[in-house]
């Protein structure tokens, strides 16, 4: 009598898995984060032929599809530096999305076309699949505001040239092949546009615009005739796209890339926003109606149009200085500094301690060194002096990084060589408003600026207001008017202004 053939147990490390996944999903997504790490990284170490490890992480990458969509509304309103709790889960959302990245390009690798064919895939999807994962790796990197982590670039060009390699150019291209573009063209085009520059709601507004649009970016293996506005990426090497204007490829395998039309695209969708089209009508995203995106999309067209040139060359540094990151502790320092007599004691503020890094005739780069620390954000306004009894310059934060909890890094441009603490009020409210703090910024001909208000976002730009200024223990009242826009962005806006004569 015959007996029953008996199939080997599978590996414990694989049965978890296995097991893991039979269970129904936790409600909340970002509890399968640490399991779902942990098993991809047990099964990686395992020898599993690759048909049978390619149906095991589909069925892991769809507990990771739920993630993002959980993590990144919560990033939307952080400001910089993330809390810990939330930055260890976005690092490892990151660190995730990088495993599975690497482990489709593996399996583009390794699998036999025709093995593929007989459980109904192909190297195309394999390759999709891949740059998915590295496309919602990029956003959650974007969104924190750190680099791009290790072997990012160098993996997504390898699955662009797997993919596109795997087929017959002269044939119709698999819809897979489209995608593949699209997502690469998004991450190229976002990069081009300087997100470090944008707030994380205006990165995901980019992205969303950039789904419909990016199609225009034009990627091509051959190098062009002049520089203009082309980027390059070496495959051989793990970096950004690079102006071919600024610097020239070494002679290794590159994509040349151009946003020209992308940015004609653009242009026309501005100027039918601000006629009043609804964004709806354009295929566009709700918010491109709010000034706040469309400043956004303004800002990245330029970068598409034409890589920004660094005008001067930046002076390397290292000298301590004192930063206050909110616009509220800026007017508190100053509106001390204004009551200051010999018998009274320094007003006692927090001032976080930094490093200068560099500098330049527009502005400064600075890092974090010790102190508190919140608030921080592309567009919003810092006060900067380099030692006590310095006078407060005001700077606008053009762009931040944050490696970690504890690591910041910002690139400030002077908007202002000192400030004085004033009050302004809308007029014109049938219900009055409370005065705001605002910083009266003084006038600067050499840029053909008049005296300005900057004040905390809101609509002071838009109508009547009243000044309060405070000066040797006398109140100054004055009506004006506003005028030029000279700065407006999430944060702040900085506007010039006239007095009101029938006011008075």
């Amino acid at each position: 009598m015959s007996r029953k053939q008996t199939l080997p147990l599978p590996h414990p490390l694989l049965q978890q898995a296995l097991d893991w996944l039979a269970e129904p999903a936790e409600d909340d997504p970002l509890l399968d984060l640490i399991p779902l790490r942990k098993h991809l990284a047990a099964i990686g170490s395992l020898q599993i032929p690759v048909l049978h490890r390619l149906k095991i992480d589909e069925l892991l990458q769809q507990r990771a599809e739920r993630i993002d969509e959980a993590l990144i509304p919560l990033l939307l309103d952080v400001k910089l530096p993330l809390p810990v709790s939330l930055g260890t889960v976005a690092h490892s959302l990151i660190g995730l999305r990088a495993e599975l990245g690497e482990t489709w390009l593996r399996i583009a690798g390794e699998a036999d076309p025709q093995d593929l064919a007989r459980v109904h895939r192909s190297r195309p999807q394999i390759c999709l699949q891949g740059i998915n994962n590295l496309a919602r790796q990029f956003m959650a990197v974007q969104v924190v505001a750190i680099p791009t982590p290790l072997n990012f670039w160098r993996n997504c060009q390898a699955l662009y040239h797997a993919a596109h390699e795997s087929v017959d150019p002269d044939s119709t291209l698999p819809a897979e092949i489209s995608a593949i573009d699209a997502k690469f063209k998004v991450m190229l085009a976002l990069t081009a546009a300087q997100p470090e520059g944008l707030t994380p709601r205006e990165i995901v507004f980019l992205a969303e615009y950039l789904e419909s649009t990016a199609g225009l970016a034009r990627i091509d293996p051959i190098a062009p005739q002049a520089s203009e506005d082309w980027y390059w990426l070496d495959l051989s090497m793990d970096q950004p796209p690079v102006p071919l204007e600024r610097m020239k490829p070494s002679g290794g395998q590159c994509l040349y890339t151009r946003f020209g039309e992308l940015a004609a695209e653009a242009a026309r969708h501005l100027e039918q926003l601000n006629d009043g089209i609804p964004p709806r009508t354009l295929g566009l995203p709700l918010q491109a109606a709010g000034a706040d995106y469309r400043n956004a999309l303004e800002r990245a067209r330029q970068h598409w149009a034409a890589p920004r040139r660094r005008s001067f060359n930046r002076r390397p540094q290292s000298l301590p200085v004192e930063v206050c990151t909110q616009l509220s502790s800026i007017w508190t320092a100053l509106k001390g500094e204004s009551e200051l007599d010999p018998t009274s004691s320094v007003c006692e503020l927090t001032y976080s301690d930094w490093t200068l890094l560099n500098e330049g005739p527009s502005g400064y780069a600075i890092v974090h060194v010790v102190g508190a620390v919140t608030g921080i954000a592309p567009g919003c306004a810092v006060g900067l002096r380099t030692g006590a009894g310095a006078a407060w310059q005001i700077c606008l934060v053009r762009w931040a990084r944050s490696r970690s909890s504890s690591h910041v890094e910002l690139g400030l441009e002077v908007i202002s060589p000192s400030a004085k603490p004033v009050r302004i009020q809308a007029i014109g409210h049938r219900i009055p408003e409370p005065p705001v703090p605002a910083l009266l910024l003084p006038a600067l001909p050499s840029i053909n600026r008049s005296e300005s208000i900057l004040a905390g976002r809101g609509n002071y730009n838009a109508r009547p207001f009243t000044l309060l200024q405070e000066t040797e223990s006398q109140l100054q009242v004055a009506e004006y008017i506003p005028q030029r826009t000279l700065i407006e962005t999430s944060s702040i806006e900085v506007f010039e202004f006239l007095r009101n004569r029938s006011g008075s």
